[in-house]
């Protein structure tokens, strides 16, 4: 076995395996995702105790072996308080972390994703959960991976857009142009998020944040090949995500 390296990660989800072990995926600055088992982890709380919440940031000792990578050490470097005992943080919590393991890859390395990351696991614990904070991450983490959305107008016509499509490119108004993957969210929406995703704040209107919350999730599905699970547990998406195109008139 190599001898323990100590890096920067962020606990992904973590998995029982046999009677006393944890597999424990972790994502960091200068490997992207990594797998390896906690060994005993379940067996003693001592070792690792709160340190391998899914959420927590952590340093993390990691030694290669024949089987794998093995987690021998965490130092806990910011725990979680808030999302422990505020539903809606929890939710917005376990969704950016199912994004952020499946936008990352094994062994790759992503100091933006990392970086984009943690400074959402920081607002979370400073802020409370917003439909205006997630929705601005989320299209930074977009545009990182390649997929920015044109917003400020139709991607088609310049008209005022009304609905978001991935293969478009971004934003379209839907009484002049179409998409197969087209998704109406109103266009007042729209023009929330091209605020949002310009940094420069605003409110996605009260009426329109159940389908654009939908619309993102949709979003999502689509560049990670599978939807998200997470995306159930936030407001509005089990009602109107899997219902057909999302629409957003009143």
């Amino acid at each position: 076995m190599t001898a323990p390296s100590a890096q920067p990660a962020v606990v992904l989800r973590r998995t029982p395996w046999r009677d006393h072990d944890l597999i424990v995926e972790l994502l960091t600055p200068t490997q992207g995702r990594l797998t390896a088992k906690a060994q005993g982890a379940r067996r003693s709380t001592r070792r690792f105790g709160a340190a391998l919440e899914p959420g927590a940031r952590v340093r993390a000792h990691l030694a290669g072996g024949r089987a794998g990578q093995v987690l021998s050490a965490v130092d806990l470097v910011a725990p979680l308080r808030a999302a422990r005992v505020d539903l809606d943080r929890f939710h917005h919590l376990a969704y950016v972390l199912e994004i952020a393991r499946l936008a990352s890859s094994e062994g790759e390395a992503d100091e933006t994703l990392f970086g984009l990351l943690v400074s959402y696991l920081e607002h979370l614990e400073a802020q409370p959960a917003t439909d205006e904070a997630l929705a601005h991450w989320e299209l930074t983490v977009l545009a990182h991976l390649g997929y920015g959305l044109r917003l400020e107008a139709c991607v088609h016509t310049g008209r005022r857009p009304d609905s978001l499509s991935l293969s478009a490119g971004g934003a379209f108004a839907s009484h002049h142009a179409s998409a197969a993957d087209g998704q109406r969210v109103g266009e007042d929406a729209v023009a929330a998020l091209a605020r949002l995703a310009a940094g420069q704040g605003g409110q996605i209107p009260a009426g329109r944040r159940a389908v654009v919350r939908a619309a993102l999730a949709r979003l999502w599905a689509q560049v990670l090949g599978r939807a998200l699970r997470t995306a159930a547990f936030l407001p509005g998406v089990a009602e109107s995500m899997w219902a057909g195109p999302v629409d957003g008139r009143d």
